[in-house]
């Protein structure tokens, strides 16, 4: 058995701005997006005022106002220091911790509680089955019906739960309170240390570990306890029926209305569905999903349920561009900032699209959105590459005769490095980039990168980036970046 957690920082951009804050420790607080759009993170006492993500700040602004409501533009060089903060605390408990997210990390705890045959410490077979996989085999009987297979399975005096569960392997009650006591000490150490208040969800699989994690940011506020077990068969039944389904790790909203068309309200219903019938019908990633919430492991740290397919970067411009020369220094900068992100996740483009867009405001201004896209020879993560693509459709688009208030760059159909590397290519070599000239942007991208981490962001940048832009997005409230900055480090004076 595998004992895999999923660590979920709460509230985590408002939780950051509290932090420093002792004084807002009971207030609400709300984070806006780029350029004071709208609400992207709300505290619990935010929340409880009735403040809905996504809500534009004009129109929260005199309910801010009146509650007392602290608002805070985006810090992501602070957040981003802080996710870094909790990720080196959990070193303390394994080396094996994967970043899912900014407020989200995945680890390994199964060495210190297995044995060198992954086999927990005081572990008890259960009586039923035999043990083993012998109640998952029984699934094949059943495998590839059709939609009235689904109501048969498990409902109407089909294979009970415990049939469907992968391992019979269960916690002894020494083992259970061994994880119990060191969920708790890491969920009160990284909020000692970090100040950031965190919930941990452990189960014997990812699907399973972030379930749970759900569970414990639902139920603890009311119980104080801040972590949720999901491994023996009873307890993952017992809350996978009080789970909606659209909560389950890569449900999302496009699959949430043919779920419910099935009658699948709950992750328990989900786990009960036949794994073949859900390939056939949907796809091998929700069989895996299935197989998941049955305790198979089947997700890693190089395959998760939502395989990112693009990643964009853009923003909304503090004022109106209405030169080629601001619109470039722009789309430069989202450029080189998504190559930097892509080889930071290993991963590289297939394509780049550019857009921008201008306010749609203003009833008297000319409305235009447009966008351009273009293939490489070969997917890259190369920022002079990407800026040379990016920069060259920019300039097809840019109309002078129009005032711009957004743009942004969309790296396209992003895969794996290691999968592009092992690919053929039609043309060898690449006319437009050849070998030599690949490998001394490879040179100077690794070099531009370990001088920014040693150095801080944009230490070292490209000159068509722009010194000082005029576009960068209105940022009124943000805070002091506490830990990133000597200058804006608090300070405490005696009285």
């Amino acid at each position: 058995m595998k004992i895999i957690g999923l660590l979920d920082c709460d509230s985590f951009f408002a939780s950051c701005e509290k932090v420093f804050r002792p004084d807002w420790a009971n207030r609400p607080v709300v984070v806006l997006s780029n350029n004071d759009g709208c609400v992207v993170a709300r505290s619990p006492e935010a929340k409880a005022l009735g403040i809905a993500m996504g809500a534009p700040f004009f129109q929260i602004r005199e309910l801010a106002r009146r509650a007392g409501v602290v608002v805070r533009s985006g810090n992501f060089a602070l957040y981003g220091d802080l996710s870094r903060r909790v990720v080196e605390t959990l070193g303390r408990w394994t080396p094996s911790v994967d970043v899912y997210s900014i407020d989200e990390a995945f680890l390994d705890l199964t060495g210190r509680f297995c044995d060198s045959n992954g086999r927990l410490r005081g572990s008890e077979e259960a009586a039923e089955n035999g043990g083993g996989l012998g109640g998952w085999r029984g699934l094949g009987d059943v495998s590839g019906g059709d939609v009235g297979d689904l109501g048969r399975i498990g409902k109407n005096g089909g294979l009970n739960w415990r049939e469907f569960c992968a391992s019979d392997e269960r916690l002894s009650a020494e083992t259970r309170r061994e994880i119990e006591r060191t969920a708790e000490e890491i969920v009160e150490t990284v909020r000692r240390w970090t100040g950031i208040p965190v919930s941990l969800g452990l189960g014997p699989t990812r699907t399973l570990a972030k379930a749970a994690s759900r569970i414990a940011k639902r139920d603890g506020a009311a119980t104080g306890r801040k972590f949720a077990l999901l491994f023996n068969p009873e307890e993952r039944e017992r809350e996978l029926k009080r789970l909606p389904v659209g909560d389950v790790w890569g449900v999302g909203r496009r699959l949430l209305p043919a779920f419910w068309r099935l009658g699948l309200r709950t992750a328990f219903d989900l786990a009960r569905v036949d794994p073949i019938y859900m390939r056939k019908n949907f796809s091998i990633v929700q069989e895996k999903t299935v197989r998941e919430l049955r305790g198979e492991r089947t997700f890693d740290s190089k395959t998760r349920p939502e395989a990112q397919k693009s990643l964009q970067i853009s923003r909304s411009f503090g004022t109106t561009v209405e030169t080629l020369a601001e619109m470039e220094e722009a789309v430069s900068s989202f450029a080189s900032t998504a190559a930097a992100k892509m080889r930071a996740r290993k991963i590289v483009a297939s394509g780049v699209y550019v857009y921008m867009s201008t306010s749609g405001r203003d009833q008297n201004a000319p409305r235009r959105n447009v966008g351009l896209a273009v293939n490489f020879a070969r997917p890259t993560n190369s920022t002079p590459e990407f800026l040379s693509a990016a920069l060259r459709l920019t300039r097809i688009l840019f109309d002078p005769n129009l005032a711009w208030r957004k743009a942004g760059v969309v790296a396209l159909e992003t895969l794996d490095e290691s999968v592009a590397s092992s690919r053929r290519f039609l043309f060898e070599p690449d006319p437009e980039r050849p070998a030599e000239r690949r490998e001394r942007d490879r040179r100077l991208c690794e070099t531009l990168d370990k001088a920014n981490v040693a150095f801080g962001k944009n230490a070292v940048f490209f000159a068509s980036d722009g010194i000082k832009p005029r576009w960068t997005p209105n940022a009124r409230f943000v805070s002091p970046s506490y830990t990133t900055d000597w200058n804006a480090l608090p300070v405490v004076r005696a009285n």
